[in-house]
């Protein structure tokens, strides 16, 4: 899931941005790979509280991890995992499908001369 608004915003300069949005189209394309955008006229989601991973181990163990600026967590509380699957859930409502999620990036990759 990504933010529209990061597709959006200049790191580097637009060549950079230009290559980065390239290369996520191209990643779309790898199995098992899903790049979704939520628009950025869409309301407040969970998803702007901060990134978080869920994952599922061969064994069946769920695992959380957590990133901030100072350091990673890594959660395995079934509670904490629960909230923050609700919470996926909640954001993958926002975002747009996948072939308009493409078609978007390759839109504003456009836009970055």
């Amino acid at each position: 899931m990504i933010d529209e608004v990061v597709l959006r915003r200049l790191l580097g300069d637009g060549s950079v941005m230009r290559g980065q949005l390239e290369h996520l189209v191209t990643v779309t394309e790898w199995p098992y790979v899903q790049v979704r955008v939520i628009p950025s006229d869409g309301p407040w989601h969970t998803g702007l509280a901060g990134p978080f991973v869920l994952a599922r181990l061969d064994d069946g163990t769920e695992l959380a991890y957590l990133d901030n600026q100072l350091r990673g967590q890594i959660l395995n509380d079934r509670s904490d995992i629960a909230s923050l699957g609700a919470r996926w859930e909640s954001i993958t409502g926002e975002a747009l499908p996948r072939r308009p999620s493409i078609d978007l990036i390759k839109e504003v990759a456009k836009t970055w001369t």
